[in-house]
């Protein structure tokens, strides 16, 4: 039996539950045996958040979810107001990011004793020693009508010289009184226009996730900085960096894919401005480390979790 359902004590059988509800379990095994999890003041707000990440889903969503989904009552516990999760979540950004540091120290030490179970990309290299960065871009809606965006508009007309363009665009500017509600930036990437935030993040050969660094989508990925120690694989974006920053070896930077595809399935708008995107990013990369342990801990012998 995998050691997460040992855990489970909801009122649904466990064969029985979707793909959503089965994370829920194993995200509740994982807040009660992580000694850095667990020793949190405010567990609650950790548990709505996971619950909006795996649903996608917004503050008052939380709410019809414990309602009617007996399941995610079950993982909650109790329920609080849309505010008071707003508020208790904009408390929490401000100790998420120690938090999720030490969690992943904690994965790690325990990935350790079961090195016969690693992925393949452990293989590469150790932990501390070599690591994955990349960048990857969230998106949120820009508004087609606000004052930022006429502004952009304008520059960008006076730059081609469209100036019949430029004066109508100067015209719906000064007569717009609608601010952009998303603070994201535009940038541009593979000919395509994307708005929104750029995601960094700090990987391990074992596919565990340790530093996330959110900025704005413009901000260019050679200013990236994360202080680790030891050799960092990057792609041609990085240019620029130090001696101890190699660009290439593909064959080993695609597992970072797997985070990148991860972060998107489960991104949706959560937040306006970036110090509460960040918050969100952070809480989907603690749940994809999650699933990264839990994977390692499905192919062990139930004989070997017995000691």
């Amino acid at each position: 039996m995998k050691p997460w359902i040992e855990y489970y004590n909801g009122p649904v059988p466990y064969e029985h539950l979707s793909a959503r509800h089965k994370t829920l379990v194993k995200m509740n095994y994982m807040l009660i045996t992580s000694e850095v999890l667990s020793r949190l003041s405010d567990l609650f707000i950790l548990r709505a958040l996971i619950v909006m990440i795996v649903w996608t889903c917004s503050y008052r969503d939380v709410r019809s979810y414990y309602e009617t989904d007996v399941v995610v009552r079950w993982f909650l516990g109790e329920y609080k107001s849309k505010s008071e999760i707003h508020r208790r979540a904009k408390k929490f950004r401000g100790e998420v990011k120690t938090l999720f540091k030490e969690y992943a120290k904690e994965l790690e030490g325990k990935m350790s004793r079961l090195a016969d179970y690693l992925p393949s990309s452990a293989l590469y290299g150790k932990v501390g020693k070599l690591w994955i960065v990349d960048s990857f871009l969230i998106e949120v809606p820009f508004g087609k009508r606000n004052k930022e965006t006429l502004k952009k508009k304008f520059e960008l007309d006076l730059r081609q010289r469209k100036y019949r363009e430029a004066a109508n665009t100067l015209f719906f500017y000064i007569k717009c009184k609608v601010r952009r509600r998303f603070k994201g930036e535009f940038t541009k990437k593979r000919n395509r226009s994307y708005f929104g935030f750029k995601v960094f993040n700090l990987m391990s050969p074992t596919m565990i996730v340790h530093e996330i660094q959110v900025e704005l989508a413009n901000f260019p990925d050679n200013k990236v900085g994360f202080s680790r120690s030891g050799y960092k694989v990057v792609d041609r974006g990085f240019v620029g960096k130090s001696s101890t920053w190699l660009i290439g070896f593909s064959s080993f930077r695609r597992y970072v894919e797997f985070f990148g595809i991860f972060l998107r399935r489960y991104w949706r708008p959560y937040a306006t401005e970036k110090g509460m995107v960040e918050l969100f990013v952070y809480v989907i990369a603690l749940i994809y480390n999650s699933y990264i342990y839990t994977s390692v801990l499905s192919r062990v012998p139930e004989s070997q979790l017995a000691h």
